[in-house]
């Protein structure tokens, strides 16, 4: 039995202004450290924007292209559609173009990268503290 929202084509181009992405980022996730996510879509916390990846533009879209992550504004994107082409099954949202847009990224952004930062200098008295805008604070060692 074909879901309901299967389509079956040939072929597949957009129209107009129109963004289709993959990969949108839902469900549990696991962090590179270990760590369960769980899916938090259809609950309060769930609303903020998610990632998704550009699977294909209409011939009015500038500014992006297929391939690159998209930062999305939460709610703005359809429910899964699901298009079944001779290359196989293709899972995608359409995007409010440009109005939901707020990022775009060339690499999936939720792959953790590691930062090296600049050691941190601290001021040293003969009193063991450290001076800050606030009251003196202890230094530990």
């Amino acid at each position: 039995m074909t879901p309901k929202n299967r389509i079956k084509a040939d072929a597949f181009r957009p129209l107009k202004n129109n963004v289709f992405v993959t990969d949108l980022d839902r469900g549990p996730h696991q962090t590179t450290g270990g760590i369960l996510l769980p899916d938090d879509n259809m609950s309060e916390r769930g609303i903020h924007p998610r990632w998704g990846r550009v699977w294909c533009i209409g011939p009015d879209v500038i500014g992006i292209v297929p391939g690159e992550w998209v930062y999305i504004e939460h709610g703005r994107w359809t429910n899964e559609i699901e298009l079944e082409l001779p290359s196989g099954i293709v899972r995608m949202w359409r995007v409010e173009w440009p109005e939901a847009v707020l990022l775009a990224a060339d690499r999936d952004p939720r792959e953790h990268q590691s930062t090296t930062l600049p050691e941190v200098s601290y001021p040293q008295s003969t009193h063991d503290h450290i001076r800050s805008k606030s009251a003196f604070i202890h230094r530990f060692h």
